[in-house]
C-alpha cells in the first residue's frame, strides 16, 4: 500500500506541474481585450484597456491599426475596439520597430493590432448601402495612370480627371476643361458659357452656320441673323 501511495502522490504532482505549465503558456499568449483609442499617430494608435484588471494595472500600448494602404479609416481619439494578437513580432511589417519576425515568444501585449468594434449607436443613413464618411469628408483617388480623384468635404464635391475639374457646391457648378472655365449659378445668378465656333454643335447645325429668325418691323422683310 505504501508503494502505491507513493506512486499516486508522484502522479498527482506531475499532473499539477503540467497544468501549471499550460496555464503559464496560455498567459504568455497575445490578448484580445477591449480598448479605447487615446492617441493617433498616423497609422498607429495608443490604446487603453477598458476592463477591470485589478490587482494589476495594464499599461497603454501603441500598436498599428488593422488596415491597408488602399482603404484607411479616420480613427479618432475615443474610438473603441479590441486588440487582435499575432503569433509573431509585427514591427518588421508595421514599421514600428523594424527587423524581421522569428519564432521567439514576445510579450502578450506587444504583437497586437487595433480593430474597431461597432456600437448600437451607429446609425447608417441607409442600412442597405455602403457608407463612407469622416470629419473632413471622403477622398477617392487613383494611384496609377491618369490622376483622378473625387473629394467631398465642407467646400463641396470636386471631381478631377487629369486637367479637367468639376466643382459642385452651394455657389453653383464650375467646370474647367481645356484651359477654359464654365460656371453656372453663383451669388449673381448669372451663368457664363464661352463658345468657340465651330467646336460647338447646336441642334440645327454647327454654331458658325446657325441662324435665328428675327421678325421684321412693319413694312420690312423678315431677316435671318447668325
Amino acid at each position: 500500500m505504501s508503494d502505491d501511495f507513493a506512486k499516486l502522490w508522484l502522479q498527482g504532482n506531475l499532473n499539477q506541474v503540467a497544468i501549471t505549465r499550460a496555464q503559464q503558456a496560455i498567459k504568455s499568449l497575445g490578448r484580445a481585450l477591449p480598448c479605447r483609442v487615446t492617441n493617433v499617430i498616423g497609422k498607429l494608435v495608443t490604446v487603453e484597456f477598458q476592463m477591470d484588471t485589478s490587482p494589476w494595472t495594464l499599461p497603454p500600448v501603441t500598436i498599428p491599426k488593422a488596415e491597408s494602404p488602399w482603404l484607411t479609416e479616420p480613427t479618432q481619439i475615443g474610438d473603441t475596439g479590441i486588440t487582435e494578437p499575432a503569433d509573431a513580432y509585427l514591427g518588421g511589417i508595421s514599421g514600428q520597430g523594424g527587423g524581421t519576425a522569428d519564432f521567439r515568444q514576445r510579450g502578450n501585449l506587444t504583437a497586437l493590432v487595433f480593430k474597431p468594434v461597432g456600437n448600437k449607436s451607429f446609425s447608417p443613413i441607409d442600412p442597405n448601402a455602403a457608407q463612407l464618411q469622416g470629419p473632413n469628408g471622403t477622398i477617392l483617388r487613383t494611384t496609377t495612370g491618369t490622376t483622378s480623384s473625387v473629394v467631398t468635404n465642407s467646400s463641396g464635391t470636386t471631381i478631377t480627371f487629369g486637367t479637367t475639374t468639376l466643382v459642385v457646391n452651394a455657389s453653383g457648378i464650375t467646370l474647367t476643361v481645356g484651359g477654359q472655365t464654365f460656371t453656372w449659378g453663383g451669388s449673381t445668378a448669372v451663368s457664363t458659357l464661352p463658345i468657340q465656333a465651330p467646336e460647338v454643335i447646336l441642334p440645327n447645325g454647327p454654331v458658325n452656320t446657325h441662324y435665328h429668325y428675327v421678325p421684321a418691323a412693319p413694312g420690312n422683310s423678315n431677316v435671318m441673323t447668325g
